[in-house]
């Protein structure tokens, strides 16, 4: 488990120290589609979001210049605040008299892409589970290809290569093959890095070293460009024969062999050196972005992974914060005791990102969200439209159905990487959603079914719309002001509360009473609401309403106290937008396989949130 407060590991970006006082901030977040930029200021001594502008990320031609999104997005910004931030190309700092300029601009970034990273040599199932858990805070995206006499040493029985029914033994015939099938696979998926693995007491000894360094070489030669950069985490004693193969094409970087856990985060540190390097700094206008701040862009990800830590260790509660991008669907866990699960689902989104979701689940597991009959074409169609026109918005309730069923499998397949790394079980007291498609659904009560369909939690949770979409900037602005992200995450980035919600889980009989809940209102009214299995119902909570709870579950439910125990709550909860939401649908849910039953139990559970 990942547990340093940046998933490169480390302490953060380094910044320029900021002015003494620190009247004004601006912060740009560069995303895959659009560029945001927030103005944060001091308003009756508190500081505040003051003014907010977004524009199409200029990253390809005809701008080609990742600036020029940012000053479209500045402009409107000047135009609400009738200030002037902009000068001869510049960010106008410090914050002059007259108010035009700003005290410390600072930007987070998450164009680009992943960094396609290569895993060669001795790559078996656990040094690919220890790449992937030391990678899943990054924005990095792995292939692993293990060298073909690993393969033939840990192959218990002989393996199909080409067609069904060709399986050979691993002679130098097949041996070849496989040669010719790595090569076409490092041309097409081009990587931007290598790590090379394997110690050499392993099945096959020091040749999946050799073997990778001779691939890395050959693909070189096959391409016009230089090797990819090199990271050796395999055997010390040969560090200096594979530095002498891969040095004609590649920089290597020697890192201690990849063996456990334990050297997770050395390896997470030079992935993310990589991506820096070979992705953001390959951005056109990067170094204008660096100038006007005076330090290095943050990764997005590696923003939102400080808050969220920050969050769970200020509100002593379990925290999750799940963000659905054009390219990339990020969610982090943290919990009060430090623990810290960061995956960053590089290529999974709900813009040139569908057609990975699609791949991945099918179109039956996008359909089954749908309340309405739907053809594979139509979805298909609709994928190859969303992903040549991201930036687009959908026109109707059918294409907004389409877009929100995609962000639930785009989420569902995160959180599996989640739970994958989940060996304490945490379950979130709170849930932070962020994300352009999240942040602008017309219906609050279609964010909250989004995130109960796809990230299904138990007991008692809040749910927390970040509808000006902050949150992935404010640990970057913590860096160098945190009485600022601090202040803004109260007032401004976590207002738009949705409601706490009551999960019952265990044996839930459809039909049969699940939960009676007992509500105290802060004016002393009291009602009881029963709750039958396999529904949801809202009950009238409004926001800077509150309430006590009493929760008595069936003999086979349990509310988190375990099986038909009891539960009142010793505070009072807060209400939302939505409201107090029970959720009786069952853990894990599972949807009517009958298509009619399915839709009418989809309109079903949107009526009773309002969607």
């Amino acid at each position: 488990m990942n547990t340093n407060p940046y998933p490169e590991g480390g302490q953060g970006p380094a910044h320029n120290q900021p002015p003494a006082v620190t009247n004004s901030l601006l912060v740009a977040d560069c995303g895959t589609v659009f560029t945001k930029v927030s103005l944060f200021g001091l308003v009756e001594g508190q500081y505040r979001l003051m003014a907010r502008g977004e524009a199409p990320t200029t990253t390809t031609p005809p701008q080609n210049d990742i600036t020029l999104g940012v000053i479209q997005a500045l402009n409107t910004i000047e135009f609400i605040t009738g200030r002037r931030f902009i000068q001869n190309g510049r960010i106008l700092t410090p914050e002059q008299s007259n108010g035009d300029g700003v005290d410390a601009f600072i930007s987070t970034v998450s164009a680009g892409g992943p960094l396609r990273l290569v895993v060669l040599g001795a790559v078996d199932t656990t040094a690919e589970n220890l790449v992937a858990q030391a990678i899943s805070g990054l924005y990095a995206e792995m292939h692993s290809i293990p060298s073909p006499s690993f393969q033939a040493a840990m192959a218990k029985a002989p393996l199909s290569v080409g067609a069904p029914g060709s399986e050979q033994p691993w002679n130098q015939d097949r041996i070849a093959k496989e040669w010719e099938r790595q090569l076409a696979s490092m041309r097409e998926f081009q990587p931007q890095g290598a790590l090379i693995v394997g110690m050499a007491d392993g099945p096959a000894g020091p040749s999946p070293l050799q073997e990778a360094c001779q691939l890395l070489v050959n693909a070189t030669k096959q391409s016009s460009k230089p090797g990819p950069p090199t990271l050796y985490a395999g055997a010390p004693q040969y560090t200096d024969a594979v530095k002498r193969m891969v040095g004609g094409i590649s920089e290597m970087t020697r890192l201690e062999p990849l063996t456990s856990q334990t050297q997770l985060g050395q390896v997470s540190m030079a992935v993310g050196s990589l991506h820096e390097r070979n992705v953001i700094q390959k951005l056109t206008g990067y170094q204008r972005l660096q100038e006007w701040s005076g330090s290095a862009p943050v990764a997005t990800a590696t923003s939102l992974s400080s808050l969220v830590r920050f969050l769970a260790q200020h509100y002593a509660m379990n925290v999750a914060a799940v963000d659905v991008g054009a390219l990339t669907t990020t969610a982090m866990l943290a919990g009060e005791q430090g623990e810290f699960i960061p995956v960053v689902n590089s290529g999974i989104g709900i813009g040139p990102g569908l057609s990975a979701v699609l791949r991945q689940t099918g179109w039956q597991r996008i359909a089954r969200w749908l309340p309405f009959v739907v053809t594979e074409d139509e979805i298909r169609e609709f994928t190859v439209n969303q992903m040549t026109k991201p930036a687009s918005i959908p026109t109707g309730s059918r294409e907004l159905a389409f877009c929100q069923a995609f962000a639930r499998e785009a989420l569902i397949l995160t959180m599996d990487e989640v739970q994958k790394a989940n060996s304490e079980n945490l379950n979130p007291d709170l849930i932070l959603a962020t994300g352009g498609l999240l942040a602008h659904t017309p219906k609050y009560g279609q964010v909250a079914m989004m995130l109960l369909d796809a990230i299904q939690p138990r007991g008692i949770t809040s749910l927390v719309l970040d509808r000006t979409m902050l949150i992935s900037q404010l640990g970057a602005v913590a860096t160098i002001a945190p009485i600022v992200a601090v202040q803004v995450n109260e007032n401004d980035a976590v207002s738009h509360r949705l409601g706490t919600c009551v999960i019952p889980y265990g044996d839930l009989k459809p039909g049969e009473l699940a939960v009676r809940v007992g509500v105290e209102y802060s004016n002393g009214r009291q009602i009881n609401v029963d709750v039958m299995a396999g529904s949801i119902e809202v009950v009238p909570l409004k926001v800077n309403e509150q309430a006590l709870l009493t929760l008595f579950p069936a003999p086979t439910v349990d509310v988190g106290l375990g099986p038909g125990e009891r539960a009142r709550a010793a505070e009072e909860i807060d209400g939302g937008l939505v409201g107090l939401i029970i959720d009786a649908r069952g853990r894990p849910l599972a949807l009517p396989s009958e298509e009619v039953e399915r839709h009418a139990r989809l309109t079903q559970w949107a009526q009773a949130l309002n969607v």
